[in-house]
């Protein structure tokens, strides 16, 4: 082979590795912009609505520390002391010696002391 055959051959196949190279990547452009345009066609799976017959918010620890269900609402410390509520009986309040200290009901309102005595009542209508 004379000298310019064979820079004409490595040219070709230069040329050639090029085309490949050109195309490789654009492939690869095209497929990683598709694969944002795909998760933004795709619906997002949202219900309409939550249907459940009681909700539970859990410590750490594995303690209720919220409840709400068809019974009422409940809050509870961290050693499962039930600290205040809202059920069908009415509003409580307990401090931490598990004592009611306020109360709301549909025959009024009650302020208690720290020994369970009423120091305050709002009759109800």
């Amino acid at each position: 082979m004379s000298e310019p055959t064979v820079v004409d051959a490595r040219l070709d196949k230069l040329e050639q590795d090029n085309r490949r190279l050109k195309l490789t990547v654009g492939a690869l452009l095209l497929v990683m912009a598709a694969v944002p345009l795909i998760g933004a066609v795709m619906p997002q799976e949202i219900p309409d609505a939550v249907r459940a017959r009681s909700f539970e918010v859990i410590d750490y620890g594995g303690n209720i520390r919220f409840l709400a269900n068809t019974n009422g609402v409940y809050y509870a410390t961290q050693d499962g002391t039930t600290r205040s509520s809202m059920d069908s009986e009415g509003i409580f309040y307990r401090d931490r010696n598990k004592t009611i200290r306020a109360e709301m009901k549909d025959t009024g309102f009650w302020y208690y002391d720290a020994n369970g005595i009423p120091t305050w009542r709002q009759p109800g209508r």
